[in-house]
């Protein structure tokens, strides 16, 4: 869904509903005072006008007292009737109207009003959703409903007749709302229609669940069932892939797909990997990088749950010797997943891996601190980052969390008082970055990021943003830009930093440029964070203490995973497994002249780690006791990690 796009709350509901109510009273109040002041004005007139005529009125009841007191004159008929006559009110006035004297509002009136409101608020509230789910257009049709009905209801309060006002206002609210049921009618699936008659009897059948009674409704399609998961067909054209789709909700396979993806996610399973034998497929997940074992299922169902899943990949789905790759998408609780498929013949059956992927930005993660770097780490970092010129290099171990942590790197930085250029893979894209516009080249063609450069220096950057040097000549061009006062990005695979240098002289980097250039490197390492729901501590020993460099007395206790018999039921925040989630480590390299001597005349990985040591940089393993310490992992954790298992 678009970002900044309107939502209409239940809280906005009330706000509107207050308002509307509030309008409507001032508007009875304001009519009752105007009505008042009109008395009191006629009444001053009148006082001021009784000073004058008092006596008259005196000499004039006093004739009619005493001709009431007169017997009646001769000739007179005394059955004629009496001359009707007309009070005197407390106002002074001699005629009988009645006047409104407080202020009021008339609720039977304002009912139908306020019952409107509430209808249309969740009428709008509907529409906004239900046309940014079926991308319907929501920009065009929020208006569409809204604005008929504030106008109707400014003319209701403006026109003296209150039924024709009624009308307008029910009018406003009822013709875009039927106009918008009609057209969502006509542009989704025979099942996702609204307001006919298998709705309403699904309606009923539902709202009767709620207090005990079965009604019977029209039965859902059988690949609604299960999850409430999306898949999306990939791998081909528009027409291709939605016939894919329709093919693949034909069979039972593709509710156990939903599952599966549902599965993962609920697991936080990164992959699962799915070995067919002749009888059963056994399953096992990645979860915070560590193989799990999952439920087996039978191979009927495991069949008929790959072949959907090749067939939303628009792969062969008779094919089950020669590998495959491919991939389809998948919504689950508002996030977008793609879900990479694997395929290949073994000697036992096939085996087949499904990834997920998510995006950095639906994680939620956009500073360092968030990923697990300490802040006075981050200061020193966004230092570098920040700097006007040189070559910056972040590392880790593959599948290590490099791709995020270099995201999260170029969230955190300055990216508006800077122009920034990104080169990457028309085949693999990365995340879009605000303010970090990408160009692409065709690997698969045989390009490389060297022919875009020339071009793209024309338009003077700050900062160029290549995540692989790819080949020489890019190397050469790039490290040319740096001498122009530029600040050049890049990536490796390496299990430390000094290990991240040798790797970029293996890119063919200049290797006099390289090491005058460099003025930083980031490795970091993702380890398991410990359940706080069952972790268990123990005492932190003086002579643990010493061997880790802690101090004593700065730290008593330690956690770690609990053992069989400490178990009494598993533990349901982390499933039994005794860690939930991960964290990351980092170590930030700060060239100085030692260590570029050491990296220009001797460039060996253990002379490099010693001469980064003596930079001042702190190593995965100090950064790592730090988070024992706190209780944040295990030292077992830390031992696993480190060892690169």
């Amino acid at each position: 869904m678009a970002s900044g796009m309107v939502r209409v709350s239940w809280r906005r509901a009330a706000l509107a509903m207050a308002f509307a109510v509030g309008l409507t009273f001032g508007v009875g109040v304001a009519s009752a005072q105007v009505g008042l002041g009109e008395v009191l004005e006629t009444q001053n007139i009148r006082n001021e006008m009784a000073g004058g005529g008092r006596d008259e009125r005196g000499a004039n009841q006093a004739n009619d007292q005493a001709a009431d007191a007169a017997p009646p004159a001769d000739g007179a008929d005394g059955d004629l009737p009496a001359v009707a006559r007309t009070g005197i009110d407390k106002w002074d006035d001699t005629h009988s109207i009645f006047r409104q004297r407080e202020a009021s509002l008339n609720w039977l009136k304002m009912l139908p009003v306020a019952l409107l409101l509430l209808v249309w608020v969740r009428s709008a509230d509907w529409i906004n959703r239900d046309a940014q789910i079926f991308n319907l257009n929501h920009n065009a049709w929020n208006p569409a409903i809204v604005a008929p009905f504030v106008i109707a209801f400014v003319v209701m309060l403006l026109i003296p007749n209150y039924v024709i006002g009624i009308i307008l206002l029910s009018l406003a609210w009822l013709v875009p709302f039927v106009a918008y049921a009609v057209h969502h009618n006509k542009s989704v699936e025979p099942h996702q229609s609204v307001f006919t008659g298998s709705w309403f009897r699904h309606q009923v059948s539902e709202a009767g669940a709620l207090v005990g009674l079965k009604i019977g409704s029209e039965k859902k399609a059988d690949y609604l069932r299960g999850p409430e998961v999306d898949l999306v067909a990939q791998g081909g054209d528009e027409r291709t892939n939605q016939a894919n789709l329709l093919t693949a909700r034909q069979s039972p396979g593709y509710v156990h797909v939903k599952e599966l993806v549902a599965d993962m996610v609920t697991r936080g399973s990164a992959r699962v990997l799915l070995d067919y034998s002749a009888e059963v497929v056994t399953a096992r997940h990645m979860i915070d990088g560590v193989w799990h074992n999952g439920e087996p299922r039978d191979r009927e169902s495991g069949d008929v749950m790959l072949a959907v899943m090749k067939q939303l990949a628009n792969l062969n789905v008779s094919e089950r010797r020669k590998k495959q790759d491919g991939e389809f998408g998948a919504t689950y609780q508002n996030k977008k997943y793609a879900c990479e498929l694997t395929s290949q013949g073994v000697k036992t059956g096939e085996r087949v891996i499904v990834t997920l992927h998510g995006s950095t930005k639906q994680s939620g993660i956009k500073t360092l601190e968030q990923l697990g770097m300490r802040e006075k780490l981050r200061d020193q970092w966004l230092e570098i980052m920040n700097a006007d010129r040189g070559l910056v290099v972040m590392s880790a171990m593959p599948e290590g969390g490099l791709t995020t942590m270099f995201d999260v790197a170029l969230l955190d930085c300055d990216r508006l008082m800077r122009d920034f250029v990104a080169i990457e893979d028309a085949a693999a894209p990365e995340t879009e970055i605000e303010n970090v516009p990408a160009s692409f080249y065709d690997a698969a063609k045989g390009d490389s990021p060297s022919q875009l450069i020339p071009s793209l220096s024309r338009k003077y950057p700050n900062v160029w943003v290549v995540r692989d040097f790819v080949d020489a000549e890019t190397a050469k061009l790039l490290m040319e830009e740096i001498d122009l006062d530029r600040l050049v990005v890049t990536s490796c695979h390496a299990q430390d930093a000094a290990e991240a240098c040798l790797r970029m002289l293996q890119k063919k980097t200049p290797h006099k440029e390289f090491a005058r250039e460099l003025i930083g490197v980031l490795n970091t390492r993702l380890i398991r964070k410990l359940c706080t729901g069952c972790r268990v501590e123990y005492e932190a020993t003086p002579a643990l203490l010493k061997k880790l460099g802690i101090p004593a007395g700065k730290v008593t206790k330690f956690y770690r995973v609990p053992k069989g018999e400490e178990i009494e039921k598993p533990c349901k925040v982390c499933s039994g497994l005794g860690y939930r989630g991960r964290t990351a480590i980092f170590e930030l390299l700060q060239p100085d002249d030692q260590f570029r001597q050491k990296l220009l005349k001797e460039p060996k990985i253990d002379v490099l780690r010693k001469a980064a040591r003596a930079a001042g940089m702190r190593t995965l393993q100090e950064e790592g006791i730090l988070l024992v310490a706190k209780g944040v992992t295990s030292l077992q954790e830390l031992q696993r990690v480190l060892s690169g298992s």
